[in-house]
């Protein structure tokens, strides 16, 4: 029976740790997007119009956004091998 309450608080410990590590993680691509918004428009295409600007820093995170599940398939395979 104690083996059993272990392995839940062991479970607990896990849950907890990865929602620490997922909040960390979707903070920094909210601090990102916010700054694609914001910042970045100005700093890196000054010479477009605001909408193209805004769109063309949006691209940029998109693609690290979905870059994220590629990168993980190749290394997942390479840490398979």
């Amino acid at each position: 029976m104690e083996k059993k309450s272990t392995n839940t608080n062991s479970v607990k410990h896990v849950l907890f740790g990865s929602l620490i590590g997922t909040t960390i993680e979707f903070f920094d691509f909210y601090i990102y997007a916010n700054a694609a918004v914001l910042v970045f428009p100005q700093l890196f295409f000054p010479s477009a119009d605001s909408t193209n600007s805004v769109l063309l820093s949006l691209a940029t995170f998109s693609i690290a956004f979905l870059s994220r599940p590629l990168g993980s398939a190749v290394f997942g395979i390479m840490v398979i091998k």
